[in-house]
């Protein structure tokens, strides 16, 4: 049985009625392990295989997608709480990531579940956003200081915040790329245009380019990759989903150009092409082939990524799984901060992670 049998599955659903019992339990809890579980719930509902598969398999799937069912409510629940502590504060915001595409309300994204709600706020209004909610009943998440050195000097976002209460876990990001990153790469074209569905108003999504190019980058510039095959198969469906619309390819291309000499999405493309069976334009996938210098970084890495995907599930940990995850570590510090600062947070993340703590709290 292929190594890559949950990409099968989400590729073609229908081979969950052709498994063995054993190859389907490791299905579905690698999709639960990955946070998966519900977005192949919708595919085998759009495949109309559902009712056709084990009891046991349905119910499975079913649970993972009431997570999602029950996500979707709390960030109706928490929009309606922002959109009353943040009057007079702000105007609008921006949501980023899984926040955003689950305001799309669209079927393509149903299931995919989220860790935290993502907002972008300008940086100007960071501070008096922070007041208002800190005195609204959230609170800082307990980190350990360097962590918070961390999150405000090289990182994109303020400390995570946690409401008291309702446990919902908030990112306020003040930048939509990381600082060392910006030296380098333009975020000002992601916010030139935006997206306005009437159920999130005031707050707003990025343009669907934007979405794209700014997920593309946030992926292939971080350090742990524990969701992603998540992540990867969403970008997937973000390609098809918004290659819909005529103009699509060429405003991402556009909008890469205009961001600066970012290899992220090309490695976007070239994984969802190898992995799902992309189909990109002939004129896109042109420009794309042109950039040669993309081409060879993808082919150092294309394995590594693959691994680090595909070995995720601790039943499938490995040498090349180990291997994986410590170049792709190194290539994100390298990514996210100065050279003369990494072995100083290696000891430093080191000496922290050796105190008890919970896993929610361990840096990379």
């Amino acid at each position: 049985m292929s190594k890559l049998l949950l990409i099968d599955v989400l590729n073609n659903p229908k081979i969950l009625l052709k498994i063995d019992d054993k190859h389907s339990y490791q299905v579905i809890t690698e999709a639960r392990h990955l946070s998966l579980l519900g977005q192949l719930r919708a595919r085998c509902f759009q495949a109309q295989i559902e009712q056709d598969l084990p009891l046991h398999t349905q119910q499975q799937l079913m649970s993972g997608f009431h997570s999602y069912q029950k996500q979707q409510q709390q960030l109706l629940l928490e929009h309606q709480h922002l959109t009353e502590q943040l009057q007079g504060v702000i105007g609008s915001w921006r949501y980023l990531r899984g926040s955003a595409l689950q305001w799309l309300d669209n079927d393509m994204f149903a299931g995919r579940v989220k860790r935290n709600i993502d907002i972008y706020v300008p940086p100007q209004h960071v501070v008096n956003v922070e007041n208002a909610l800190l005195n609204n009943g959230w609170r800082y998440k307990n980190i350990a200081d360097y962590e918070e050195t961390f999150y405000r000097r090289w990182a994109q976002q303020t400390t995570p915040l946690i409401h008291k209460q309702r446990r919902t876990e908030l990112a306020i990001h003040f930048q939509l790329l990381p600082k060392t990153l910006s030296n380098k790469l333009n975020s000002g074209p992601l916010l030139h245009h935006h997206l306005s569905p009437i159920a999130c108003e005031p707050a707003t999504l990025l343009s669907p380019d934007a979405m794209v190019l700014h997920q593309a980058i946030m992926l292939f510039n971080q350090i742990d990759y524990q969701y992603g095959l998540r992540d990867i198969y969403s970008l997937y469906l973000q390609f098809i989903y918004f290659s819909q619309q005529p103009t699509f390819w060429h405003n991402l291309i556009q909008l890469q150009q205009q961001v600066g000499n970012d290899n992220s999405l090309y490695l976007a493309v070239s994984l969802c092409r190898d992995l799902f069976n992309l189909s990109v334009p002939e004129q896109a996938l042109a420009y794309f082939q042109q950039q040669k210098s993309h081409r060879i970084s993808y082919w150092i890495y294309k394995q590594r990524f693959i691994d680090a995907f595909v070995y995720r599930f601790p039943l499938h940990r490995n040498a090349e799984y180990r291997d994986a995850v410590k170049s792709l570590r190194f290539r994100g510090r390298l990514k996210q901060m100065p050279i003369y600062c990494i072995v100083p947070h290696i000891i430093k993340r080191l000496i922290i992670n050796s105190i008890p703590h919970d896993d929610e709290e361990v840096i990379y």
